[in-house]
């Protein structure tokens, strides 16, 4: 007799989380772009098992889970300024030359969004555009404090993502 092994699925994307060099700058810039502290977590003493658990050996930090969209499958951030270890820091290269982190949210009127959180002292990278041939309608970005490209984008109704269908293709074995 064969034993049967257990079966399993992911359910969800629980969160993704992000490291920052200041916990109160962080979490005002998020709660300016829409997310919401679902629970604040900046005083809690780790435990030993987050150590173990991330193969470190220690772990502490100031953090908070946050949430965008409608619950309770809201897209959620877990912020975290680390204590042990520090985050370290950037390569000496300018923030535009390195390989860029990107957090994109689908935003419904970007141009509003774009005015709005400029209005509000968001320094934006890049001013909306739209590409249309692709479906976008809109698409601009800005950097949260520690660097992160936060991309707001707008498709048309309907669509997944881009239309990639007639863009150029890379051959096989090339960059």
């Amino acid at each position: 007799m064969t034993q049967s092994t257990p079966t399993w699925t992911v359910r969800q994307l629980f969160h993704f989380t992000v490291a920052c060099t200041s916990f109160e700058r962080s979490l005002d810039f998020y709660a300016a772009i829409g997310f919401k502290v679902l629970r604040d977590n900046r005083d809690v003493i780790w435990g030993d098992i987050v150590a173990r658990n991330f193969g470190m050996p220690k772990a502490q930090g100031r953090g908070a889970l946050l949430g965008i969209g409608e619950g309770p499958l809201e897209t959620r951030l877990d912020l975290i300024e680390w204590l042990e270890p520090k985050l370290d820091a950037p390569s000496g290269a300018p923030i535009e030359e390195r390989v860029p982190q990107v957090i994109c949210l689908r935003v419904d009127n970007v141009a509003a969004a774009y005015e709005d959180l400029s209005g509000r002292g968001i320094v934006f990278v890049s001013t909306p555009r739209s590409a249309l041939s692709v479906g976008i309608i809109n698409v601009c970005c800005c950097r949260d404090p520690d660097g992160y490209l936060i991309e707001l984008i707008e498709y048309e109704p309907g669509l997944l993502g881009s239309r990639i269908e007639g863009l150029p293709r890379r051959q096989e074995g090339s960059g």
